[in-house]
């Protein structure tokens, strides 16, 4: 490479359909306001992130410009009082979360170029409108045939598309080619570059402007729009050779595809000519809206959604399904089946935009099949796009995810229909061909008459589109290389997915192991909470010894503190062992006394069994105390059953020292 020679730097194209997640992790106090930090990630890897600092204000005019779609979001009002408090923050900021997500989960608030920016801005902030205007013009005024009108504003969902009306230019032009007589009088459009709210229709106008509001203008021809579009991440084909392939598609002739009335490209993008229709799409005749008002207005929340009747939309569709298969007869895949680029003609249906897989400009659908790997051919991708358009037709609103849990409301024909292709084993599984759809009974019971009606429409207009050997192979590749891709995504995504299935498990597992753990302490901490409740209430017993006669054993009663309570001798010890304290003086037999014996420092040794056995012998005790002294020196209660040390310590504290033998050693 030359010293000074200028190294080419390849312009990275953004997929405009890739998933976003944004978060907000916290909150800061700058300059005495609150600002947000807000984790921005575009599709599944987190490589693809960044973060961006966004204040109340910022959120308060994105949910201004959102308003004209008329959907209702839980955006949190304003608060001039106390907004500072950390608690406060703590719940705008819970709000503001559940705001975004709202508003990212719907496809068409997340499509829009206010919320893109948002979310986006180093991304987003370059003036598209005014882009579309330049090449538009440069193109334009090479050819010299028509004159760029005026601008129709953001009616369609693509950021980086943009339409105008075009007129003829007048004939008898005695200037060179590319001048005209007619003054132009270029105003930014503050819609299209969306500095404002799409409040204002300011646009490229002319002095043949008002010849376009009619019907038709003055050389007898009908009205014309122009779309640019910039080329998409999915554009393949080689410039040398996309001259070529679009002058070759620029011939098409098919009933059931609208013509093209011009075509051409540069280096950034592509326009092309077509003719003007005042009721719009099929998605515009679905929702009872007109073509020409803004995208989020038009589709957002409309109010007149109706189905199509079955007649007309089995024709519908099997006039679309036709259109589909003689594009792929040719060698060119389509892959933006919707109901967006479909137009009603004379109760004919007419498919649009087919130049969109030349240009590669990412399909409406493509979050929703890129969750499916089995939706990774050309042709499986227009099978799903003609299976939501043939929801949409049917319900009278779009299926709002990737597949149908369940279809109710129509024929069991065209049920079947829809579950083969929208249901969730269908997307787990191989989507069916287009002839086999073709030959589906639905069509057959609705549209019975399509082959007849198809027949005299190619009499009247044979289908027509060829390609160059060199374009033929260019779409090959075109095609090989979009299906690479497709797959490529779907396996980042299923990843992804593993991914975070795995790290759900081990969250679980880990919370399941300090809820147990939790689980563990509470109950401890109960039970020594419970015993230490019971030595505060109980508190030390005291035991009351009454003595009937000499010859008798003393009933003892253990008293508690609390009042009107009396504890038997079998539950002494279920207590902790009272503290020591001075012995009190033996009374003579007969007597009444209330002494607190001092519990033994230790449990004393068993005896041997001859002294045991003196036990149920002593006089002045009867047998069964006796008995019962034995057996709890021995550590055997009454059923057969080992005993704890509390119970030693009752038979000790409950001995009756009255009925003892003194035995006088001096006598031996």
């Amino acid at each position: 490479m030359a010293i000074f020679e200028r190294r080419l730097q390849q312009k990275v194209v953004l997929d405009d359909t890739e998933a976003i997640v944004c978060t907000i992790e916290t909150a800061q106090n700058i300059d005495g306001h609150t600002e947000y930090v807000l984790r921005v990630q575009r599709g599944p890897y987190p490589e693809n992130s960044w973060r961006i600092l966004r204040r109340y204000n910022d959120f308060a005019t994105l949910n201004k410009c959102l308003q004209i779609s008329g959907i209702e979001l839980p955006f949190p009002g304003k608060k001039f009082i106390g907004n500072m408090r950390p608690d406060f923050i703590a719940e705008r900021l819970y709000a503001l979360q559940e705001y975004l997500k709202q508003v990212l989960m719907n496809p068409i608030l997340a499509s829009s170029l206010p919320t893109k920016k948002f979310i986006d801005p180093d991304s987003y902030s370059t003036p598209f409108h005014d882009l579309a205007l330049q090449y538009a013009s440069m193109c334009l005024r090479a050819e010299g045939v028509y004159t760029l009108g005026q601008s129709l504003g953001p009616i369609g969902w693509r950021l980086r598309k943009h339409y105008f009306k075009v007129v003829h230019k007048p004939q008898g032009n005695k200037h060179s080619p590319g001048h005209s007589t007619t003054k132009h009088h270029l105003i930014k459009s503050s819609s299209q570059s969306h500095g404002k709210q799409h409040t204002t229709q300011v646009c490229v106008t002319t002095s043949t402007e008002k010849d376009y509001n009619n019907s038709r203008d003055g050389s007898g021809k009908e009205d014309l729009i122009l779309s640019w579009t910039e080329f998409g991440p999915d554009r393949y084909i080689d410039e040398k050779e996309i001259h070529s392939v679009l002058k070759n598609l620029g011939g098409v002739q098919h009933p059931y595809i609208a013509p093209i009335e011009y075509i051409t490209s540069n280096d950034n993008g592509a326009l092309v000519i077509r003719k003007f229709h005042k009721q719009g799409s099929l998605k515009d005749v679905l929702c009872a809206v007109s073509p020409c008002n803004p995208f989020l207005s038009k589709y957002g929340s409309p109010k007149g959604r109706a189905p199509l009747p079955l007649k007309e939309l089995a024709m519908y569709a099997r006039q679309i399904l036709e259109a589909i298969r003689f594009l792929h007869s040719k060698g060119m895949a389509y892959g933006h089946v919707h109901c967006g680029n479909v137009v009603i003609v004379d109760g004919v249906a007419r498919l649009m935009d087919v130049e969109n897989f030349i240009f590669g400009v990412p399909s409406f659908y493509r979050p929703f099949f890129v969750q499916h790997s089995k939706i990774n051919t050309c042709e499986a991708i227009d099978v799903y796009g003609f299976g939501h358009l043939l929801y949409e037709m049917c319900m009278g609103y779009p299926l709002q995810d990737s597949y149908a849990r369940q279809i109710t409301d129509c024929p069991d024909s065209l049920r079947a229909l829809l579950e083969s292709v929208l249901s969730k084993d269908a997307c787990k599984s191989a989507m069916p061909t287009l002839d086999q759809l073709a030959a589906h009974p639905f069509f057959s019971e609705y549209a019975a008459s399509f082959n007849e009606q198809y027949a005299a429409a190619i009499g009247v207009q044979k289908p027509h589109l060829k390609f160059s050997s060199n374009a033929k192979e260019q779409l090959k590749i075109a095609v090989q290389k979009t299906e690479n891709r497709v797959r490529d995504e779907q396996k980042s995504v299923k990843n992804q997915k593993r991914l975070v299935r795995v790290q759900e498990m081990m969250t679980s597992e880990e919370e399941k192991k300090k809820i147990k753990h939790k689980a563990k302490q509470e109950q401890r901490q109960a039970k020594l909470r419970a015993q230490n409740s019971l030595q505060l209430n109980n508190g030390p017993p005291q035991t009351v010894t009454i003595s009937a006669s000499s010859g008798s054993a003393g009933a003892v009663m253990v008293k508690s503190d609390s009042a009107n309570s009396i504890t038997s001798p079998q539950d002494v010890g279920l207590m902790s062992p009272p503290p020591t304290h001075a012995a009190a003086t033996d009374s003579g037999s007969g007597s009444v006394s209330s002494p607190l014996p001092p519990p033994p420092p230790s449990a004393p040794p068993l005896a041997p069994p001859s002294s045991l056995a003196l036990f149920d012998q002593q006089p002045g005790s009867s047998a069964s105390e006796g008995r019962r002294l034995h057996k709890s020196i021995s550590g055997d209660d009454e059923y057969g059953t080992t005993t704890n040390r509390s119970a030693l310590l009752e038979s000790i504290c409950n001995f009756n020292k009255n009925g003892l033998k003194k035995i006088n050693i001096n006598e031996k």
